[in-house]
């Protein structure tokens, strides 16, 4: 495998050629509701280097449609309704082909599992920045993830994929605890009432055969498809990410590492203050791992730090953009251009150097997660406050965009004060 590599500190990603913009094919960029806040990211680092964005979204799009930079928006029940998605995105795509198809970016698990099963079809009208169902399907599916890691000896940590309470109790009397839980398809988490009675953890950490018992006949009964995985020991600053790009020969055009230093929900949820840094050892196993098993497109490999012995653990491939692509772009590493570029046949000679010592906030979670830290004893008020200090980007607020962080500063201020109002109606009552 050929790295490309340049010592540019602040290279750049050309623009797409010498074709004017107006000429270029559109990229279409899926939203589903209750997915990560990769598509507003999407949208932002495709409209300030000039592509026309296209949105769908279920709902109404939240923060995404609200952006500058969309310019066509369109809206569907759920991506569930493939009848109906289908129709939009053909209206979309105007029966063209080859060269001039749009390209489509699906931002989340929900519209990425549409895009993997209508793969065949979607190809036709569409230019797709992710795998082929071959890669996609095993890494979307936890319980096949642990076939597809071990056949090819990805550095995961020890996991099981029980089918009944029997084999929970036979992992307890074997395993080494603490252990975590977690969904086979991770957006059934995400659903009601069990998002709700999970406290929207992506994962439980349990510490005991009784603890894991417990919760598995308890969330079994909801979504019985569930993966038990070894604890890699370490908080949450041990976890690292590497965001890359694969071209159709599978040799990578930009990569990017960043560490997480809090999630939220605390100890089991999504990067809300993330911090650029150049982790050489991910980057060379992770690029590896991908060339070996031919991949191709965006990919968000999870990793983290073994506190025992050093090592880095996979936990996860992603096989689409993530939350973070803003980050990766303000350090120099704009990875949903890198794919479109590459997608409608314009890529770059060299990969871009990222510029390390750039945060990531995502401001409202972040300060949710500071109180627990700080009840849990993990972080004090100072060492929060100092943590924001230095150059960073926000995952709402943006100085030429700010209709999306604008609309959600109003909505919360009206909820404040219908709350203050039904207090006040109950105290006079």
């Amino acid at each position: 495998m050929t790295l490309h590599r340049t010592n540019r500190a602040n290279a750049k990603w050309p623009s797409p050629g010498s074709v004017p913009a107006a000429l270029a094919p559109d990229a279409v960029v899926l939203s589903c509701l209750g997915g990560s806040q990769g598509d507003l990211g999407v949208v932002r680092t495709l409209g300030r280097r000039g592509v026309r964005v296209v949105l769908v979204s279920e709902g109404d799009g939240g923060a995404s449609a609200l952006s500058r930079y969309v310019r066509e928006h369109h809206r569907i029940p759920s991506f569930s309704d493939g009848p109906a998605v289908m129709k939009v995105l053909r209206s979309i795509a105007n029966g063209r082909e080859g060269p001039d198809r749009p390209v489509l970016f699906p931002t989340a698990d929900p519209d990425l599992d549409f895009v993997t099963r209508h793969h065949e079809a979607l190809s036709r009208h569409f230019a797709l920045v992710n795998p082929p169902p071959s890669i996609v399907e095993p890494c979307l599916d936890k319980s096949r993830f642990l076939s597809f890691a071990t056949t090819h000896g990805f550095p995961i940590p020890d996991t099981w994929c029980p089918d009944s309470a029997e084999e929970v109790r036979e992992i307890a009397r074997t395993a080494r605890f603490p252990l975590i839980l977690k969904p086979s398809f991770p957006p059934s988490w995400g659903r009601e009432p069990l998002a709700s009675q999970l406290q929207h953890k992506k994962a439980l950490t349990l510490n005991t055969p009784d603890e894991l018992e417990h919760w598995y006949r308890r969330v079994a009964t909801v979504d019985p498809k569930l993966v038990i995985q070894d604890y890699v020991p370490g908080r949450d600053d041990r976890l690292f990410s590497l965001h890359v790009y694969m071209d159709r020969s599978s040799q990578p055009l930009a990569w990017f590492t960043g560490r997480k230093w809090r999630t939220y929900p605390t100890y089991a949820g999504i990067g809300c203050f993330v911090e650029s840094v150049v982790v050489p050892e991910i980057i060379e196993t992770g690029l590896s791992m991908l060339h070996r098993v031919g991949y191709t497109g965006l990919a968000l490999l999870q990793f983290k730090r073994d506190d025992r012995d050093g090592s880095f653990k996979l936990l996860e491939i992603n096989p689409r953009s993530s939350s973070w692509n803003l980050l990766a772009a303000a350090c120099g590493v704009n990875l949903p251009y890198v794919a479109y570029a590459d997608a409608i046949g314009r890529p770059a000679a060299d990969a871009p150097v990222q510029r390390e010592g750039v945060k990531y906030i995502f401001l409202e979670n972040d300060f949710l997660a500071f109180l627990d830290y700080r009840r849990h004893g993990d972080l004090s008020t100072w060492q929060w406050v100092t943590s924001l200090l230095g150059p960073k980007v926000y995952q709402l607020f943006a100085a030429d965009d700010l209709r999306p962080w604008l609309h959600n500063l109003a909505a919360k201020a009206g909820r404040a004060w219908r709350k203050a109002g039904r207090v006040l109606a109950y105290r006079e009552a």
